[in-house]
Formats: structure tokens, sequence, C-alpha cells
């Protein structure tokens, strides 16, 4: 979505280009989104639909289309809605998706789906965020069963200026 915040005539894949480092303005903006999305998760609140990119189903809502890189290897656009997950031409039901853990790398999500023997990971600024979306829409709560981040409140962690 450009600066502006409103959407282009143009594919949002259009957009990206051959960018290969993401800047620190789209891992804050990511992250941030992530934290207050995870918030309203918490308290009840559903992720807001935006105008879509793609055509959409009946009683299908899109969250948004983000950036990714695909099993640490292509990088390509992912379109979130209410029901699927489009990467490219691949489309996962959202009901698919069986499992989502935190990926190995930074800024990653694995996500174990039916018929494939090995996790699909996706990486990026706003893969934390889509998998808030994704645990929404699939658990109702902001993260996956039995999982919760650990929150480290230690002296070794706290950076002074």
């Amino acid at each position: 979505m450009p600066a502006n915040g409103r959407w282009s005539r143009r594919a949002p894949w259009a957009s990206i280009g051959d960018v290969n480092e993401y800047d620190a303005g789209q891992l804050a903006a990511g992250f941030r989104s992530m934290t207050m999305l995870t918030a309203l998760v918490g308290r009840g609140g559903r992720p807001a639909a935006v105008r879509p990119t793609i055509e959409l189903r009946a009683a299908e809502k899109q969250y948004g289309w983000l950036p990714v890189t695909i099993n640490n290897d292509e990088r390509g656009v992912a379109v979130v809605t209410n029901l699927r997950l489009l990467l490219g031409a691949r489309e996962i039901p959202l009901w698919a998706i069986t499992a989502i853990r935190p990926g190995d790398a930074v800024w990653s999500v694995a996500l174990e789906i039916i018929g494939c023997e090995e996790p699909l990971v996706l990486s990026g600024p706003w893969v934390p965020w889509m998998s808030v979306v994704i645990c929404a829409e699939l658990y109702g709560t902001a993260w996956p069963p039995a999982y919760a981040p650990v929150q480290e409140n230690s002296r070794e962690n706290l950076v002074t200026a």
C-alpha cells in the first residue's frame, strides 16, 4: 500500500520489485501493527478488512497483502483473507493449516499444512502480523493453542540510552 494509505490500481506485487532487504521502517511498522492487532484480538476484537486487491468469494474478506520470502528462497506477495492464504498461484485454505509455530529465522512463521510433508516457512516484516490474523481466524485468539510468547524481564535485556 502506498504511503498515502490508498490502494493503487496496480497489482500489489508490482510495487515490490527486486528489493532484497527490508528497511527499518517496514520492520517497525510490521511489529507495531502486530502488537496492536494482538491487543485488539486479546480484547475480543477482529482484524479489519481492507479494500480487496483480489477477486473475493462469497462472504470472504481480505485483510491485507504483504511481501514475504517463501521457504527462505523466493520473494512474493501473500494475500490473507478470512478463508485462504494466497501465495502467487498457490492457494491455501485456512482450514488446511494444522499448526502455526515461530520459524527459525527472525520475522518468520512455519505453517504445517494438510498434504504437505514439510512446513511452509514465510518470513518478512509483516509475517508476525499475518500470523496473528490467521490465528484470529482459526482460533479466535492472537496465538496458536498452547503457545504464548515469553516475556523477558531480566536486567540483561534492558537497553540503556
